[in-house]
C-alpha cells in the first residue's frame, strides 16, 4: 500500500493476531482474536467488526512463523462497517524493542531494502553471501532510525577497558 504520509511501507497480509489489555494480576480487561489486513514496521491494520476508540493502548500478539511477537500499540484510527474501506482499526506500534524490530524485519523486508541489496550485489558481488538481505535490512533500518532521531554526530565510540599499569 503506497501512502506518502506513512513512515513505513505496508504489505497486504493476513496474519492471525490477538489484541488484549492486561487487568489485575493475570486477568485481562479485554481480549479479542482477529487478523491483520496489512503490516508495516510501524503498525498494522486489523480487520474487525468491533471498533476500539482512537488513542486506546493495548497489546498485539502477531502469530509470525516460528514464534509470536507481542508489541505494545495504540489505536490510531477506526473504519466503521458503513464505509467503502475494510472495517477495522489502524494500530500504531509503540516502543518496539531491537528484538521486535529484528523479528519484523526478518519477516517483512521493505521493497527499497530489496532494491538496495540487489544494487549492492551487482556493484559488489563478493559481498552478497557475506551480507544477506536480512542483515542488510537490519543495518538499513538502524541507519534510518538513527537519522530520524536527529543525531548530528555519529554514535559514541565503544568504551575500551582502561590500560593496566
Amino acid at each position: 500500500m503506497a501512502d506518502e504520509s506513512r513512515r513505513y511501507e505496508r504489505i497486504d497480509i493476513q496474519l492471525p493476531c490477538r489484541l488484549y489489555i492486561p487487568g489485575e494480576g493475570s486477568a485481562l480487561r479485554f481480549e479479542a482474536f482477529t487478523s491483520t489486513h496489512n503490516l508495516g514496521l510501524g503498525g498494522i491494520f486489523v480487520a474487525s467488526t468491533f471498533l476500539l476508540r482512537p488513542g486506546l493502548e493495548l497489546f498485539v500478539e502477531l502469530k509470525l512463523p516460528g514464534k509470536p511477537l507481542t508489541v505494545r500499540a495504540r489505536v490510531s484510527h477506526a473504519e466503521p462497517l458503513d464505509r467503502q474501506l475494510p472495517s477495522g482499526m489502524g494500530l500504531e506500534f509503540l516502543g518496539v524493542d531491537a528484538r521486535g524490530r529484528e523479528t519484523l524485519l526478518r519477516f517483512f523486508t521493505p521493497t527499497r531494502y530489496h532494491e538496495f541489496h540487489a544494487a549492492m550485489a551487482a556493484e559488489l558481488p563478493h559481498l552478497e553471501k557475506a551480507l544477506p538481505l536480512g542483515d542488510v535490512s537490519l543495518i538499513l533500518n538502524l541507519w534510518e532510525e538513527w537519522k530520524l532521531t536527529g543525531a548530528a554526530t555519529p554514535p559514541p565510540e565503544p568504551r575500551r577497558p582502561a590500560k593496566r599499569r
